[in-house]
């Protein structure tokens, strides 16, 4: 029986990996890739041994080696792992134009079409994988199926270097007795409420009758097909730093008054920040484009080398914008934020090591609230303030 097409590529431990490359004794002695000068340490990738040992990738460095008091640590080295990932898409690409980079060392890619080049889609991605190690050392996990969701999970369950081409039939069967983790969107805060229901399968998930999925979420639906092996998302080739999101606010009346526009500003800035966070990506740059009451324009562009996540933060870029674009005292009228140079959240290694986890997981929360009830279910104290400043003046 045929496989499917869509081939999801796995290099479990990336930076790990690349440095196992530069220095094989490594593969005898538990490692991990962190910045030991960082503030608050934090594991950005365990060796296989160190994963073996109980060592996991965000984990803080200090709990890493009394877990593992055997560990060494590398140092990343950011520009040595951007090139061996500009290699991996250059060999993707060389295959198939329909090429998805997903985060650092994970790709999808659509087999269709390619089979008079490089023959069936198992044989395509045997040759594939020949190619990646012979240009980069590197030996990832493919999964092959007729979806993403379901090639995704094989890369999981066949870690760190396996591969498997899945018919039609062994898709569900595979997917029937994973661990629920295993599944795509399904993080700490969903398992918890998965193991009171006593979920602990995917299988579980997929046989949930439309209302009990929707006690899981606003997403519950979704998860719910992606457990039965339904996912009819494409192979978006768009690379991801090539996208934008924008958004307007059109002052009524028009103001001047600058804590109206940040307060307004700052509304804005939840908006776009959490549809980045829903795709899993984050941005490096905030354009302001900014419409005066008497016709002129202005638009400034501020970036940063840090892939800004958090609305904190995003917000802060977004004010360095807005000051250096308001150069006049007249009223505005109109602002326009846009948000580019957007990056996938696991390719950034400032994600995972982050001064603030406190913000991390106080913006975690803020997302499920408003993912759930919308952004009107919590609004910043001085929107309110504003808000009843001009209700009284009306």
């Amino acid at each position: 029986m045929s496989t499917g097409t869509i081939l999801h590529i796995n290099a479990v431990g990336f930076p790990a990996a690349i440095e196992m490359n530069l220095d094989r004794s490594l593969k005898a002695w538990p490692f991990v890739v962190a910045n030991e000068r960082a503030p608050r340490a934090v594991v950005i990738a365990p060796s296989p041994s160190a994963h073996r040992e109980g060592v996991r990738p965000g984990m803080v460095l200090s709990m890493a080696k009394s877990v593992c008091p055997k560990l060494a640590v590398r140092p990343p080295q950011p520009e040595l792992y951007r090139k061996v990932e500009d290699t991996l898409r250059s060999i993707c690409f060389s295959f198939t134009p329909l090429v998805e980079h997903v985060g650092t060392g994970h790709l999808y890619l659509d087999l269709a079409g390619t089979s008079r080049l490089f023959g069936a889609p198992e044989d395509t991605s045997q040759k594939l994988r020949a190619r990646i190690y012979q240009q980069t050392g590197l030996t990832p996990t493919l999964g092959l199926s007729s979806n993403k969701t379901v090639s995704k999970v094989a890369t999981r369950v066949f870690r760190p270097s396996g591969f498997i081409a899945l018919s039609a039939n062994e898709e569900s069967q595979l997917l029937r007795h994973q661990p629920a983790a295993l599944l795509p969107g399904i993080g700490p805060m969903l398992l918890g409420r998965l193991s009171l229901l006593d979920i602990d399968e995917i299988g579980q998930i997929a046989d949930l009758t439309e209302a009990e999925a929707r006690a899981l979420g606003p997403r519950g639906l979704e998860l719910v097909m992606r457990a039965r092996g339904i996912d009819t998302s494409p192979v978006d080739p768009e690379p991801v730093e090539q996208k934008t999101v924008r958004s307007t606010i059109v002052f009524e009346p028009d103001t001047s008054d600058p804590e109206i526009i940040k307060i307004r500003l700052r509304s804005l800035v939840a908006e776009l920040g959490f549809a980045l966070r829903k795709a899993n990506v984050g941005t490096h740059r905030a354009s302001m484009v900014i419409s005066y009451t008497d016709g002129p324009t202005t638009r400034v562009t501020v970036k940063t080398s840090q892939l800004l996540v958090r609305d904190d933060e995003i917000f802060s870029l977004a004010v360095q914008a807005l000051e250096r674009a308001k150069k006049r005292r007249v009223r505005i009228r109109r602002l326009e934020l846009i948000l580019s140079d957007i990056d996938a959240a696991g390719g950034s290694l400032d994600l995972f090591e982050p001064e603030e986890l406190r913000l991390s997981r106080l913006q975690s929360a803020l997302d499920k609230v408003h993912g759930r009830f919308g952004f009107e279910a919590l609004v910043p104290c001085s929107a309110l303030l504003v808000a009843h400043s001009l209700g009284g003046q009306s």
